[in-house]
């Protein structure tokens, strides 16, 4: 079996047996709705927080890459742009042969 399919099953045995302490449980059906608001609160906090923290670790990374190709095409322009020509073949000046 798959990492990623038992750890969605203990997922989900999980948050079953959560939901049916909280049904169970001998506290009033208002009581018992708020707790569930508490919980999803709680969960939707927890959500919003690391889809932030993913988006900031994604635009920092993508300016580092940004800057390290910036970099390289300062340093070294003619290597990167040829205009057209070859590789192989050099560059050759535009001069007129008189």
């Amino acid at each position: 079996m798959k990492k990623s399919s038992v750890f969605l099953s203990v997922l989900v045995a999980a948050g079953a047996g959560i939901i049916v302490g909280i049904l169970i449980a001998p506290n009033s059906g208002a009581r018992t709705r708020r707790k569930i608001q508490y919980l999803g609160d709680d969960a939707l906090e927890e959500l919003v927080q690391t889809i932030e923290d993913s988006f900031d670790e994604l635009k920092r990374q993508t300016q580092k890459k940004c800057a390290e190709v910036r970099n390289k095409l300062m340093c070294n322009p003619q290597q990167h742009f040829n205009h057209g020509e070859s590789k192989d073949q050099p560059i050759q000046s535009k001069q007129p042969v008189s």
